[in-house]
């Protein structure tokens, strides 16, 4: 056991002597003593050894309108302050200790038992302000930084760039999906999930870069470097290739998304608060696409979201007077290389933005609860489209329409989509409900009900963005589903990417050992098409054939002159 080092700042030694003397007169080797005249040399003065008390008398305390206590208070000092002076009213020396002392001893009262109570007292109040502080700085569940100590850490590190002519990257990541696994699976599962996130992360940094956890689903992921914007993109894929992996905890398989932020000080941040905000913004632009997505901050991105916020009055306005249209992007058989059906995709041509996309203005609709309400103006106007291309002698089986979980709460669903379909002359069996895995997880029984229901009459149903979320096997027994869709993000790399293709060539046999057709959203290369060709998947829709068009141009496209006189690529 290391001697207690004590440094006694008073002008005179005597204090210094006489406390040695006590102290030394029971062991000598368990107390080292110090002694500085004055606060300035007690802070210039070296030391082998770092101090654990220090003994300061009360006229030092407070000395040329220096308030010595109080700067100790303000900057966490780690050392125990026991201020030495005559007897005080015991007011006097609570309010001594309220402001940063951790003992008031007298001198007149200087003997060996209060000597030793008041070190005693001292060591354990910072043993128990050192838990304290650890608990407020670093997150009980993962034992990464907290917010607080995220916010001291980053300043730090930017005033460091700044002396150093570097940058500061710093990433917000958010865990898409993770407040579904609370809900669904419960809080133990929750808490491990987390565990095994924060695991990951850390997993994926380089020594200098910090980790911290924000809020229940948010981390930061701060770093200093002469190309920061080239070391957060080589992070990014290491994050990726990580949380692509499903999450198994208590015998269940979780797969969740994240999206990331990235802004970098100074070129898109030139304080924390701009900083945070810049990549908090980019962060919620990554959120509009599925999977591991990420973006970096650009000049714009505040004005896109200010747009946004602007649209929310004007969703109501659009819907009454009919500024939605559908646009298509077909769906190819990979077989005959006819196109078979369609997705059907909605956008908005406002009055004096132009042709908007979902990710402008779906968010809004959710919040709002106006999904509700344009998602069955989708369902009737695609089943008015498809009928028109059946009477122009189209052949297409199947047109695909995006079904929001916010549909399956509203108590008229099923009488709804009836009344919608009986006004028109479409057989049911042509219309496909694609539903994600986040809708089918967040309330598996009452979707499951409605979902059979909806079949009774007719409709099928797919399954979007398949392997990116919520565990789903269990569902494609369970529940009326005839087509899988294989998520964008596994295509894009089934060609350079040996466990994309894997997990493609797996959903692709699944679907087929389970009787159901298997497509593939995203195409955009030749060599995917035969990959996805080699691999006997059934259809696929994306950029390598047609982006999504409007429905004029996809009646042409569709035409049987149009089919025979032309190849669709």
């Amino acid at each position: 056991m290391s001697a207690i080092s004590i440094l006694v700042v008073d002008p005179s030694p005597v204090t210094s002597h006489f406390i040695h003397e006590l102290l030394h007169c029971e062991d000598p080797s368990l107390y080292q003593i110090n002694w500085c005249s004055s606060i300035k040399d007690a802070l210039n003065e070296p030391r082998d050894n770092p101090t654990d008390l220090i003994f300061l008398d009360h006229n030092l305390s407070q000395t040329s309108n220096k308030n010595y206590l109080g700067k100790a208070r303000q900057n966490r000092f780690p050392i125990p302050i026991v201020l030495l002076g005559n007897s005080v009213p015991c007011d006097e020396e609570r309010s001594l200790i309220e402001a940063g002392a951790s003992d008031y001893l007298a001198r007149e009262q200087l003997n060996l038992y209060n000597l030793k109570r008041s070190i005693r007292y001292a060591r354990d109040m910072k043993e128990r302000e050192q838990r304290i502080t650890e608990l407020l700085d670093y997150d009980e569940l993962t034992g990464a930084p907290t917010r607080q100590n995220f916010y001291r850490r980053l300043i730090r590190r930017m005033d460091n760039a700044k002396s150093s002519s570097q940058q500061v990257g710093l990433m917000v990541l958010n865990i898409d999906g993770f407040k579904r696994v609370n809900n669904s699976l419960g809080h133990r599962v929750g808490d491990m999930t987390v565990q095994e996130v924060a695991t990951r992360l850390q997993k994926a940094l380089k020594p200098g870069q910090q980790l911290a956890r924000m809020s229940e689903d948010q981390f930061t992921i701060s770093l200093v470097s002469h190309n920061a914007q080239n070391d957060m993109e080589t992070l990014v894929d290491r994050i990726r290739q990580l949380h692509r992996m499903p999450y198994n905890q208590l015998e269940r398989k979780v797969m969740l998304g994240c999206s990331m932020g990235c802004a970098i000080y100074p070129e898109t941040g030139r304080d924390l608060d701009e900083l945070l905000r810049h990549a908090g913004t980019a962060m919620h632009q990554a959120k509009k696409e599925r999977g591991c997505t990420f973006r970096f901050y650009s000049e714009g991105l505040d004005t896109d979201i200010a747009n946004q916020i602007a649209l929310e009055p004007e969703l109501l306005t659009a819907l009454r007077r009919q500024q939605f249209v559908l646009h298509y992007q077909p769906r190819i058989d990979l077989d005959s290389e006819r196109i078979v059906g369609a997705e059907a995709l909605i956008r908005w041509k406002h009055p004096t933005r132009g042709l908007l996309y979902p990710g402008e203005f779906i968010p809004l609709a959710e919040k709002t609860g106006l999904i509700v309400p344009m998602g069955y103006w989708v369902v009737y106007k695609a089943c008015k489209d498809l009928e028109a291309m059946l009477e122009q002698g189209l052949d297409i089986n199947r047109i695909g329409i995006n079904l929001s979980f916010r549909q399956f709460q509203d108590e008229t669903l099923l009488p709804t989509i009836q009344r919608l379909i009986s006004h028109t002359n479409v057989d049911p069996r042509c219309l496909e409900f694609e539903l994600t895995e986040t809708a089918v997880a967040l309330n598996e029984q009452h979707v499951g009900h409605c979902i059979r229901e909806l079949s009774r009459l007719g409709l099928t149903f797919s399954l979007d963005d398949f392997g990116t979320g919520y565990s789903s096997f269990a569902h494609l027994q369970k529940l009326p589903i005839d087509t899988l869709k294989i998520d964008r993000s596994f295509i894009r790399g089934v060609t350079d990417n040996a466990d994309d293709a894997e997990i493609v060539r797996a959903i692709i046999n699944l679907a087929h050992n389970l009787r159901k057709d298997v497509i593939a959203e995203g195409a955009e290369t030749a060599e995917q098409i035969a990959f996805l060709r080699e691999n006997q998947c059934d259809q696929v829709q994306g950029y390598y054939y047609s982006p999504p068009v409007s429905f004029e141009d996809f009646c042409n496209m569709a035409s049987p002159e149009q089919a025979q006189s032309a190849d669709i690529a």
